[in-house]
């Protein structure tokens, strides 16, 4: 990573203006033109979802020449695609529904299995009466009997009005839809992982009730419980596969000493060993895992990122490719079932995240699509930088210049606080940023304490320290902009969603000298509020609960603190004007949110604008809402905060 002096001296040095002209905001606004990418085991199809002429098209492309299939999208809200074989794509789609008997909304996830050779859509485990009605999505497939042409899929069983109804595992034909009990589960049951021959090699199970966890396997064809754990609130470890050689499973657990985390095989005795793939100051993000969950390699988080394979040629391959492009983040989206042919995304720098079809026998390298059609002189330069907080801690974060402005001193800014509030930012092509960039403004993303990516040390200094040590580290990363000269100290605004949407009516509330405006897109304001609802809408002894209680605090033990954080007791101390903006589909972030915030700064005077977008949910899944949400933030901040 770059200190800021050096990074300021090279980015004023490389300015050259462009000669098109500013895109419009529905290029910002849009969802991405490709997403979605994915490749056939075989290699010789990909799958993805391309808009069109105000139209939404699932695509399925033979990979060396021109023969497309497509169905219109245009009324889902998809998500993204895979395969089963040459012959069945898969896509998900989600829709904002209300379910009887569920106090609430809640996001129905589907999957939609594209015959190409009748080139007809259906719903997978779209006709079973027996399914219970109140789960949040069906769709999640989990592998594939390639011998017998199915797919795997768990799913909850019981009558709307059970309330701890059983987590069976479906065997779904591709042809017709519909599905068959593969496999019962029980109450407890969160996670099933099956062998290619449909053989069960685990099946997990959490008692929330009585806080007992447990993994059980079928592999000799009678039910053995391997491992369990009592007192265990929340799982102790995340089981995320299975090795290669079938000689155990697959998790990822703390270290010993509580500095990061690392890989565990879990035998079919129930021995652990491990750590295995330890990174110093990175977690494992995820692992590289196929539709049976077989799991390959690892991928480590950071601004970059980075990957280890546990075969060796492979492994060497892919590093290769990402030496080659130092100042690019590579990530592999999907892969065939011999690794010939690799899908990645470069981001990063002046790369708008293209995909991209690698060889790594040949190191051959092609390019498969852009997901925006943005001019590369209208895209923001994006690096990799940090800068000390008061306590002298390195705070990790993605600076994005303005496109197309000569003189990069003193600049308008955008400070822009990610959400979860356990993720990070890392160097990628991000919509708001960029649109952001081409209006003229800086924009800092800082991976303030409590971002997942920079080991559990960072983490967990975040535990309990909203508003404290979090916002801190947001507060002096402007600082570090206005000392280094980078940026106007009277035109700097703060924008976030969701726990950035909370930072950022943070930043209003308790910095408020700091701010030139304020943005919250679907926040929490009021904590005791979003716990109590948490509280209501999960089972009791819930492990989500539990979660929350840990990352924010517990209402009761804590009950003065939380309100003494939460924005909506300080209405009165905003001196910057607000911007609310709130889907009402929203199912993670209720609206009444952004409700009970806009009515308390009405009541204290202050100068508020709330925005309520129709249809939209929590991520803003669609153009339309996503371009309305764009469209109240331009309006906005012209006003408040313009550019020029």
């Amino acid at each position: 990573m770059r200190s800021l002096l050096l990074y300021f001296f090279l980015i004023s040095s490389s300015i050259a203006l462009a000669e098109t002209p500013m895109p419009p905001i529905e290029a910002y606004g849009e969802l991405p033109k490709i997403r979605g990418l994915s490749i056939s085991p075989t290699g010789n199809k990909i799958s993805y979802i391309i808009s069109q002429e105000e139209k939404e098209y699932f695509v399925v492309k033979e990979i060396d020449s021109d023969d497309i299939k497509a169905v219109d999208t245009t009324n889902l809200k998809t998500r993204n695609t895979s395969f089963i074989n040459d012959q069945f794509s898969v896509l998900s789609a989600s829709e904002t529904t209300k379910i009887f008997g569920y106090r609430g909304k809640i996001e129905y996830t589907g999957s939609f299995a594209f015959n190409t050779k009748d080139k007809k859509i259906r719903q997978l485990l779209r006709n079973e009466e027996s399914l219970f009605p109140g789960q949040s999505g069906i769709g999640y497939i989990i592998g594939n009997l390639t011998k017998k042409g199915r797919v795997l899929m768990p799913a909850y069983v019981g009558s709307r009005y059970d309330d701890s109804p059983d987590y069976h595992l479906f065997s779904v034909d591709p042809k017709n839809g519909r599905g068959r009990v593969f496999s019962k589960g029980k109450h407890a049951t969160i996670d099933w992982f099956v062998d290619r021959d449909g053989t069960i090699l685990a099946r997990e199970d959490h008692h929330q009730k009585d806080d007992r966890y447990s993994i059980f396997t079928k592999r000799t064809g009678k039910w053995e419980k391997i491992y369990t754990k009592s007192d265990s609130p929340l799982r102790p470890f995340n089981l995320v596969g299975v090795k290669a050689d079938k000689s155990a499973l697959i998790l990822i657990d703390d270290l010993p000493d509580g500095t990061g985390e690392g890989i565990y095989e879990l035998d079919w005795n129930g021995e652990i060993s491990g750590p295995f793939h330890v990174k110093d100051n990175a977690e494992i993000d995820s692992t590289l895992k196929d539709q049976n969950r077989f799991v390959f390699g690892v991928r480590y988080s950071g601004m970059r990122p980075s990957y280890k394979f546990f075969d060796e040629e492979l492994d060497k391959s892919i590093q290769k490719l990402i030496d080659s492009y130092p100042t690019l983040a590579i990530s592999i989206v999907d892969w065939t079932n011999d690794w010939s042919k690799i899908v990645i995304k470069a981001s990063g720098g002046k790369e708008s995240g293209g995909f991209y079809l690698y060889e790594p026998r040949s190191e051959q390298l092609s390019k498969l699509g852009q997901p925006v059609d943005i001019p590369r002189e209208w895209i923001g330069n994006t690096q990799t930088i940090e800068y000390k907080a008061k306590d002298g801690t390195k705070i990790p974060a993605v600076l994005t210049t303005p496109a197309n402005v000569e003189n990069q001193k003193n600049l308008p800014t955008i400070i822009l606080p990610h959400g979860g509030p356990e993720s990070y930012d890392q160097l990628s092509y991000d919509w708001l940023a960029q649109y952001f960039s081409s209006r003229g403004y800086l924009v800092l993303q800082p991976n303030f304490r409590g971002s997942t990516g920079f080991g559990w040390k960072f983490k967990k200094q975040g535990r309990g320290e909203w508003a404290g040590l979090m916002q801190d580290d947001v507060s002096d990363g402007v600082k570090a902009l206005i000392d280094g000269g980078f940026s106007d100290s009277d035109r700097i605004c703060i924008v976030g969603a969701s726990y950035g949407g909370y930072s950022a009516l943070a930043g209003g509330a308790f910095t408020p000298d700091l701010y030139k405006c304020v943005i919250a897109v679907a926040p929490v304001s009021d904590l005791p509020r979003l716990l109590t609802t948490e509280k209501r809408e999960n089972q009791r002894g819930s492990w989500v609960v539990e979660y929350w209680h840990r990352v924010i605090g517990d209402p009761k033990k804590h009950k003065q603190k939380l309100k003494d954080i939460s924005p909506v007791n300080f209405a009165d101390a905003f001196k910057a004007p607000v911007l609310l903006v709130h889907g009402n589909d929203d199912t993670v972030v209720k609206i009444r949110q952004s409700s009970v915030m806009n009515n308390a700064l009405k009541k204290a005077g202050k100068e508020v604008e709330f925005v309520k977008v129709k249809g939209g949910d929590h991520w803003l899944s669609t153009s339309e809402t996503r371009l309305e949400t764009l469209q109240a933030i331009d309006s906005f901040i012209a006003k408040h905060n313009p550019a020029n």
